[in-house]
């Protein structure tokens, strides 16, 4: 960033330079500098554009990731508060995902991922393309055979009247425990990411992103 403006200053100042060693009259001179000046205006301003968009969507696959990594969190804890307490078989339980639509929805993740160093492209990539997609994976295989195992226990006409027996609190609380391993690695490996992608950090210790973006951050976030 601090070469962009120090090019920007240097082409400034080149015109100036120029036109002194030149014979055209002040007043076309001052005509060729305005031109000049404002088409280097126009350039600074798309660059600080396209900073500001690099930075909130850098920012925004780093919010994706924490929440990934907070869900995660909240699954354990709650997984295993259900096993310990042997809880009855919850038939509204969802089995949660974890989100990578930045990275499906849009070619700009993966434009402005390919400007960072290598090692952070390749912690990145590996957590797109392989991490979350086989957890998910995985997840969808607990969800179909959990389901299928507790078929019976569930009653759209008759939902009182169900007995949530011995087979239904059995298979729930596998299924509660099956949810955990998945849940800890994705913990882990967001985690692990987070280490090496900081743009909100990043953002905080530099002035010039601090004053276009503003020094506003979540805690986690924010690296303190």
């Amino acid at each position: 960033m601090k070469k962009i403006f120090n090019s920007i200053l240097l082409l400034l100042s080149l015109p100036v330079k120029v036109l002194k060693k030149t014979k055209i009259d002040n007043f076309l001179g001052g005509l060729i500098f305005g031109a000049i000046f404002s088409m280097l205006v126009n350039i600074l301003t798309v660059q600080l554009q396209e900073i500001i968009q690099k930075q909130r969507i850098l920012e925004a696959i780093e919010n994706e990731i924490m929440t990934n990594m907070l869900t995660a969190r909240e699954v354990i804890e709650y997984n295993q508060e259900q096993i310990d307490s042997d809880a009855r078989f919850n038939p509204y339980h969802v089995v949660r995902k974890y989100s990578r639509d930045l990275w499906e929805q849009s070619a700009e993740p993966l434009q402005y991922i390919a400007q960072l160093d290598q090692e952070t492209q390749i912690a990145l990539n590996g957590y797109y393309t392989i991490t979350v997609p086989i957890f998910n994976g995985e997840l969808s295989n607990i969800e179909n055979l959990t389901n299928y195992k507790l078929l019976a226990c569930f009653d759209a006409e008759k939902t009182e009247q169900i007995d949530y027996g011995e087979t239904c609190t059995k298979w729930s609380s596998a299924r509660y425990q099956m949810e955990i391993y998945p849940a800890q690695q994705m913990s882990k490996s967001a985690y692990d990411v987070l280490q090496k992608f900081h743009p909100t950090e990043d953002r905080l210790n530099n002035w010039l992103l601090r004053l276009i973006l503003g020094d506003k951050s979540t805690v986690i976030l924010s690296g303190k």
